[in-house]
C-alpha cells in the first residue's frame, strides 16, 4: 500500500528539489526488485545488507520513513504507512523547501 503511494508523490515532487531513498532493512534484493517492479517501478531501493542503517537509526516498526535534513540529521520520523500522495503531506513536504 505505501509503496505505490510514494511512487506517485515522487512523481508529483519530482522538480521539488527534494531527494527521495528508499532504504530496505530485511528482504533479499531479488525480493525487493521483484516487488517493486510490480508495485513501483520508478523507485529505487537501497539495500541495507550490513544492518548499519538499521542500527543508527533503530526503526521501531515497518514502514518506517525518516526525514532527513541535508547533513544526515532525522528531522521527522513517521511510523507505519501513510498515504504519501495526499494534499496534507505533500504541503508538509513542499514546507520543509521553504525553512
Amino acid at each position: 500500500r505505501e509503496m505505490p503511494s510514494i511512487q506517485k508523490m515522487t512523481d508529483i515532487l519530482v522538480d521539488s528539489g527534494i531527494e527521495f531513498l528508499l532504504v530496505n532493512t530485511s528482504e533479499t534484493e531479488d525480493e525487493v526488485f521483484t516487488f517493486l517492479g510490480i508495485v513501483a517501478p520508478d523507485l529505487m531501493p537501497l539495500m541495507d545488507l550490513d544492518g548499519q542503517a538499521t542500527e543508527l537509526w533503530q526503526p521501531r516498526g515497518l514502514p518506517a520513513t525518516y526525514l532527513v535534513d541535508p547533513a544526515g540529521r532525522i528531522q521527522y520520523q513517521a511510523l507505519g504507512g501513510r498515504e504519501w500522495e495526499k494534499p496534507v503531506y505533500l504541503d508538509f513536504l513542499r514546507g520543509l523547501r521553504s525553512r
